[in-house]
């Protein structure tokens, strides 16, 4: 089973996004709390959903991956649809796709 936490996003992008996660094998955890560092070293998760359109990603996006090398990252953008997923053990690299309920099951449970 993917355990995938999810970092801040607005109430209507995170119902969405939640609702496309609630597949077979995609375990949802430590959906509460605006600190996602505090959250990741708590849940331990297998990948990381962020919000793309929030100026501080990037910067949380390099912390994770830095810290936390096992860590997949998907940031999905609200704005435009698309994600970037930065994979484990790649230290910042990533490759965009568009964001499609398919595509991101698959990123995520890749």
């Amino acid at each position: 089973m993917t355990r995938v936490l999810m970092g801040d996003f607005s109430a209507l992008h995170r119902l969405g996004l939640e609702e496309i996660l609630r597949v077979d094998g995609i375990e949802l955890i430590g959906t509460e709390g605006s600190d996602v560092l505090a959250r990741v070293l708590e849940a331990l998760p297998d990948v990381v959903v962020l919000d793309l359109d929030k100026r501080t990603t990037t910067d949380l996006v390099h912390v994770i991956v830095h810290r936390f090398p096992a860590v997949k990252v998907v940031a999905c953008s609200a704005s435009h649809p698309t994600m970037r997923i930065f994979p484990p053990l790649h230290y910042g690299e990533f490759y965009e796709s568009d964001l499609d309920p398919a595509l991101l099951t698959s990123a995520v449970q890749a």
